[in-house]
């Protein structure tokens, strides 16, 4: 197999997976009802409730249809109804929601916690702590605005090359 027939073949897999790709863009694009492609809001008559593998090669599945269950087992040889007509649970209804506090023990709660709060904090060191933050902060910004005696700027010498450049200039003239 040459490499011209090897690059034909990938091409043309390449096209095939392309007309696919694009054959499933359009049909998610712009919602197209396939044959065997039912969509409803509505509930479905039936449906698997619940499936499970008895052993390699057979299992057993709980099927609803309007209301009534059926269970089928699922084999090699065929299938099998193991019981029929299951009345379905009715589904579980969750609890109401818990009661609302009312207003008057909300408010008695709300003092409660207040004393005890109060009783927990030191309420003279909390008076004080608005000037403590003042005097850190009036300190902090007179920090940043004093400063330090800085030490005169080291200026370096221009050194003297002319000697150093007519030597390179001769040896590289010598060379």
């Amino acid at each position: 197999m040459d490499i011209l027939s090897t690059l034909r073949t990938l091409g043309a897999l390449g096209m095939v997976l392309g007309m696919l790709a694009g054959a499933l863009w359009f049909v998610k694009r712009y919602d197209l009802k396939l044959p065997g492609r039912v969509t409803s809001t509505r509930r479905k008559r039936i449906e698997i409730v619940e499936r499970l593998s008895v052993d390699g090669k057979r299992s057993v599945a709980l099927i609803r249809r309007d209301g009534m269950e059926h269970l089928v087992m699922f084999g090699p040889e065929g299938q099998a109804t193991i019981e029929s007509g299951i009345v379905a649970p009715e589904p579980s209804v969750p609890e109401p929601a818990a009661e609302p506090m009312p207003a008057a023990n909300l408010a008695e709660d709300i003092a409660a916690l207040g004393a005890n709060f109060a009783r927990l904090v030191d309420l003279p060191r909390l008076a004080e702590l608005p000037r403590a933050v003042a005097a850190r902060a009036a300190t902090a910004a007179a920090a940043r605005n004093a400063h330090p005696p800085r030490a005169p700027k080291r200026v370096r010498e221009q050194r003297n090359t002319t000697r150093w450049n007519r030597a390179a200039v001769r040896a590289a003239l010598d060379a």
